[in-house]
């Protein structure tokens, strides 16, 4: 990380000077890439233990979240996507606010399973659901897109 954070300064990307230098693997995460902690003035970085075999998503996820240190950049606002254009061009890196993995070429990093699954009665569409939720608990209060009422089937 302290490679990167150097590139990025030699950008004239104006870093925190505050950032903990060891990055945090969390081996739970499932629907994210990486995060920026901010506490007491110091920032963290945490990354999913997913990304350990991907080294090149990997680097684009931490200059992602070290992008999250600048001022102003907490979010995904003006700030930072200016920043995440200018280390794009200078690096070829594709690094956005967002992600699609499923689509992804080396497979997909979500792996989160179906727990229930919604019927239509009218139409017969499926909506699955990976967690409990007002619809999953009450279908028969929801309507699908067609007007139809809901059942619960899984």
């Amino acid at each position: 990380m302290a490679e990167l954070e150097e590139n990025l300064r030699e950008l004239g990307i104006p870093l925190s000077r505050n950032i903990v230098p060891q990055v945090r693997i969390n081996t739970r995460a499932k629907r994210r890439l990486g995060c920026c902690y901010y506490q007491d003035g110091v920032y963290a970085v945490e990354v999913s233990a997913a990304l350990l075999e991907q080294p090149e998503r990997l680097r684009q996820t931490l200059v992602h979240e070290l992008l999250h240190t600048c001022p102003g950049c907490r979010n995904h606002g003006k700030r930072w996507k200016s920043h995440a254009a200018q280390v794009n061009e200078a690096f070829g890196y594709s690094i956005e606010r967002t992600v699609q993995l499923e689509d992804d070429e080396s497979g997909p990093l979500r792996k989160e399973t179906v727990k229930y699954v919604l019927e239509c009665q009218s139409c017969g569409i499926r909506i699955s659901r990976t967690r409990m939720s007002k619809a999953v608990k009450s279908p028969w209060q929801y309507r699908c897109k067609c007007g139809g009422k809901l059942k619960r089937i899984q």
